[in-house]
């Protein structure tokens, strides 16, 4: 591989480090640098990654040597910063979610086109052995017709968590709250899994924690292929649970807690521990080292976009998905009445 695809990071905070450690284990990828509006954390950032501290990001922008801005900021400067990395010529990867609103979204989207960059937005537990295996099980027609479709987020977020940061809890940068921020990745895998969302019936509620977003949160949803299913969100429930994932087809059903299979039964014959174990063998490994892999792999796959000139695995058209069904869901608690996507 003769070209070396550099890398730039935007927002030093604590995801920032997987996409640096991501970019160092990739063939034909380097890190190059960083910047933070706090130059303190950008500084220290370089140190411990042996990079350039741009002084603006501006300057990251103009810099040759950067090829892909990886976007590790507050969710309400995703949107801002992808478009300007845009139309800089640069490629992008956006920590989810890639906009909070639908006119971010179609802005975000058209930087990419008119600037003809290659992105990805961050849905890493997609690459996951597991994720891929039930993918597989539901697109060969091994688990039947799907019925049913479920994911439950029962995650517990303390009042100290929200007030300690200015931006968490609010609309203008997190963009929601248990289903935005938490629940995103669960509402994206189900997506991913069961196909497509048509409708949504939602009541979000903020019932325990003192923010502006939800902290409660219960879907309906109807598939565009007729199955049906719920979503729940929260941030509320004590002492909070690891996400359940549940996909129940005419042939069987598959349960997923977290990224691991925990249910395998499907034709009458349920496997036993150690199939399941083998089935998808890398979520009993080390939840960190797991993140640092799955950014890779997919930071990996938008180096050989760059490379081969070809769309990522989760472009921004994959990565509106779970946002415009999140952004149904608000509408629809808002106007009590089921909102159909288009």
């Amino acid at each position: 591989m003769d070209r070396i695809v550099g890398f730039g990071i935007v927002g030093c905070g604590m995801i920032s480090k997987w996409h640096a450690e991501a970019a160092k284990d990739i063939e034909g990828a380097r890190l190059v640098g960083c910047f933070d509006l706090n130059t303190a954390n950008a500084k220290k950032f370089a140190s411990e990654h042996e990079c350039v501290c741009f002084d603006t990001y501006e300057e990251m922008l103009a810099s040759d040597d950067i090829d892909v801005v990886c976007i590790c900021t507050p969710s309400g400067m995703h949107a801002p910063l992808a478009i300007q990395a845009a139309n800089a010529g640069k490629n992008i990867a956006v920590e989810k979610p890639m906009a909070i609103t639908k006119e971010q979204l179609e802005e975000v989207i058209a930087a990419v086109e008119a600037n003809h960059v290659k992105a990805t937005v961050i849905s890493q537990l997609r690459f996951t052995d597991a994720m891929q295996r039930v993918k597989q099980a539901v697109d060969s027609g091994e688990l039947g017709k799907i019925l049913m479709a479920n994911v439950y987020m029962k995650y517990n977020r303390s009042q100290e968590y929200y007030s300690s940061s200015g931006w968490r809890g609010t609309f203008k940068m997190d963009g929601g709250g248990a289903l935005m921020n938490q629940g995103i990745h669960g509402i994206d895998l189900l997506q991913y899994l069961a196909g497509d969302v048509k409708s949504v019936y939602a009541l979000c509620r903020t019932l325990a924690r003192d923010i502006e977003v939800e902290d409660t949160a219960c879907l309906t949803v109807e598939y565009e292929n007729g199955a049906i299913g719920a979503i729940q969100g929260t941030t509320s429930v004590e002492p909070g649970y690891p996400r359940q994932l549940e996909i129940c087809g005419t042939r069987g059903t598959v349960v997923l807690e977290e990224d691991v299979i925990v249910r395998w039964d499907v034709d009458g014959k349920s496997l036993t521990a150690e199939e399941i174990r083998k089935t998808s063998a890398e979520g009993f490994s080390n939840p960190g080292a797991i993140a640092t892999k799955y950014h890779m792999l997919q930071l990996e796959d938008l180096v050989h976009a760059i490379l081969e000139d070809r769309q990522t695995v989760v472009n921004v058209y994959e990565g509106r998905k779970a946002v415009d069904i999140i952004l149904a869901a608000y509408e629809s608690s808002g106007s009590g009445q089921k909102v159909d996507l288009k």
